[in-house]
């Protein structure tokens, strides 16, 4: 079943309306050329689903009524906060957002680290960029919910926001490969966290594990972040 994002605020439940605007607009009207009276799903990225009959195209929005709505419950049963430091390449680091929002991250937050080649935090513009990636990604893989991704955190604060986190994994690649993710040990509300294409020293990993974080491998070869982000994400919310 296909879901198409409109924003909560378009969402007229009294009135029984619902607006479509902006990409999901044009998708609708140009690129699969609905038209009046047919028949879409629609989406608030809050796990809610929307039947709705179109009713009115009009310039730049689509009106449709609500023939009923219901609660999706395809979402995984954990609940991931993804923290991954920004890498040099963008192309790369858009791929692992893309495919962790695939997978069923709940939230992304891009972390500066002290091997992250680009020290300088991700501009206001280009976390814009990153959420229609996400956006794109949550209509892509058919998800009702819509994850976030907040703005870049030093890695010190990246330690004092997890402080009262239970369930804190990190994937370190010096790790024994046979100390692999252990479910039992995992809560519902976790944190992921990935490293920079240098790693974490041993330095920020002692800090880590002084702070109650659990280092786990995801084997002998040594991956690409986004690799590892994808791996790790997968073997967490697998069930």
């Amino acid at each position: 079943m296909e879901y198409y994002y409109t924003h909560r605020d378009n969402i007229y439940i009294d009135k029984g309306l619902l607006i479509f605007r902006d990409s999901s607009f044009k998708h609708i009207t140009k690129v699969l050329r609905k038209k009046r009276g047919d028949i879409i799903n629609a989406t608030d990225g809050e796990n809610n689903v929307y039947v709705c009959e179109i009713i009115k195209i009009k310039k730049n929005l689509i009106e449709a009524e609500i023939l009923k709505n219901y609660k999706d419950i395809g979402e995984p049963e954990k609940n991931v906060t993804m923290y991954i430091c920004q890498l040099k390449s963008n192309d790369r680091f858009e791929f692992a957002i893309e495919k962790a929002v695939e997978i069923g991250v709940k939230k992304i937050i891009p972390v500066i680290s002290q091997n992250t080649i680009v020290k300088k935090k991700y501009s206001s513009d280009r976390i814009k960029r990153f959420n229609r990636i996400i956006l794109s990604a949550m209509e892509q893989s058919q998800r009702c919910y819509l994850p976030l991704m907040e703005e870049t955190v030093t890695f010190e604060e990246m330690l004092n926001f997890t402080n009262t986190v239970k369930s804190k994994i990190v994937m370190y690649e010096f790790e024994k490969s046979s100390n692999k993710i252990i479910h039992s040990k995992i809560n519902n509300d976790c944190v992921l966290l990935l490293g920079p294409e240098g790693g974490f020293n041993k330095n920020e990993i002692n800090e880590l594990r002084i702070n109650n974080w659990m280092s786990f491998s995801l084997g002998d070869r040594k991956l690409r972040s986004e690799t590892a982000a994808i791996l790790s994400l997968y073997e967490i919310l697998k069930t």
